[in-house]
């Protein structure tokens, strides 16, 4: 199975979620200013890297776990999913792949955050704001993993599924 988490820069949610599906990060505990810093990729992504899927480990069930920024696009997600579902079609792909938006967890000094640091590169201002907000954020974070996980392993008639996870906002 392969799990990609999705997002619009890819670099702060998704690399959280991913963190917690294989366990690198603690979910009995919110996570500290460093751990959250020394993420894989957190925060390091840049526009030229959307659209890319970057791999972040294999879970305790060997399942790969990837993340993808979209961007602004509407049609990158549904593309992904459709090239895959073509590939599914063919036969030529025969993993169950599980498309899980991290959007719906994103607080707003997350948003503010990434802003400042991702696009005016104000670092000193928009860093902190993204640790508060992966803060407010890791048990909602932590939920959509699990309930992206219990999704995976519950649906046996699909191969290819995607989560808006709307039920998160």
């Amino acid at each position: 199975m392969i799990y990609i988490y999705n997002d619009f820069g890819g670099t702060h949610t998704t690399v959280l979620a991913a963190a917690y599906h294989l366990n690198k990060l603690d979910e009995s505990h919110e996570p500290t200013k460093i751990e959250i810093l020394n993420t894989h990729n957190f925060n390091k992504l840049i526009y030229k890297d959307r659209g890319k899927l970057y791999f972040h480990g294999k879970d305790e069930d060997g399942n790969k776990v990837y993340t993808m920024g979209r961007g602004r696009s509407k049609i990158l997600i549904p593309g992904v999913f459709n090239l895959i579902d073509m590939l599914i079609e063919e036969e030529l792909l025969h993993e169950k792949i599980i498309l899980s938006n991290t959007s719906p967890t994103v607080p707003f000094t997350m948003t503010c955050g990434g802003m400042l640091s991702r696009w005016l590169k104000i670092d000193f201002i928009g860093v902190p704001l993204l640790v508060i907000g992966a803060k407010q954020a890791y048990q909602d974070i932590i939920h959509l993993v699990h309930h992206t996980k219990k999704i995976a392993k519950t649906s046996t008639s699909q191969q290819l599924i995607m989560l808006d996870n709307k039920e998160f906002k």
